[in-house]
């Protein structure tokens, strides 16, 4: 923030995720760009962008690359870049959080997800967005800004990061067999088209739940979601970024 108060025209972050999810928040509606340099757990942000994974690459993109604007979500004051839910995925980034971050990184997700698995209740979910609604028992619900969450895991593959629009991503309870078969699929995006699963392009989702949960973004806790639930919405434009021009 201070950086960007002084007038920094550029700011390279070599972290992942969290890290850059952090500084997003400072960055957000500003004209300072940011650079990224991935050395993190899962890389979504890097990899949404067509980054270099070699460092030198990566490193000489960040420094040298043009900047170009595009969207972030928002919760309540808290930006994400990538994406932002409420649910099971929630659950899971938990777990990577506390429990295994000494697991490499594509390893992680799905190592999280089978010990989350094993004491999961989906909750009851209301979720309101730009052309419809949504009641019932839910995995989770994510809203994509980008195609990847979960160390590259593409949950919304034809999700367009300066489009103006989600992403809304609905994944209705499922029984545990079924997440299992299912899960393999997210990487490639095969996943689309499960009946259990509904994708919306929408600029606002109001989701609400049947019980306290924490709303994650770029796999961070953001905020408690209480009675009145959290309501996502877009920010065109809102991030200048370095990305690869492929």
């Amino acid at each position: 923030r201070e950086a960007v108060s002084d007038g920094a025209g550029r700011i390279v972050v070599v972290g992942g995720d969290g890290s850059l999810h952090h500084v997003v928040q400072a960055l957000s509606g500003s004209t300072c760009a940011l650079g990224i340099v991935p050395v993190g757990c899962g890389n979504d942000l890097a990899g949404s962008l067509g980054i270099p994974s070699r460092i030198d690459d990566a490193l000489a993109l960040a420094i040298g690359g043009e900047p170009r604007r595009i969207d972030l979500g928002a919760a309540g004051d808290r930006r994400f870049s990538c994406t932002g839910g409420v649910g099971f995925d929630g659950e899971v980034a938990r777990v990577v959080r506390e429990k295994i971050r000494r697991v490499p990184g594509k390893l992680a997700y799905p190592f999280a997800a089978l010990l989350a698995l094993s004491r999961w209740r989906s909750p009851n979910v209301s979720v309101e967005h730009d052309t419809g609604s949504f009641e019932g028992r839910a995995l989770f619900v994510v809203v994509a800004n980008a195609p990847r969450f979960g160390g590259g895991m593409k949950i919304a593959p034809a999700a367009v990061m300066n489009d103006g629009l989600f992403d809304l991503v609905i994944v209705r309870d499922l029984p545990r067999h079924a997440i299992l078969r299912a899960l393999p699929k997210v990487y490639s995006g095969r996943h689309v088209g499960h009946p259990a699963i509904e994708i919306v392009r929408t600029r606002t989702a109001a989701v609400r739940v049947d019980r306290p949960m924490f709303a994650y973004g770029d796999g961070e806790p953001m905020l408690e979601v209480g009675p009145g639930g959290v309501t996502f919405r877009v920010l065109p434009g809102a991030l200048s970024v370095v990305a690869s021009t492929r």
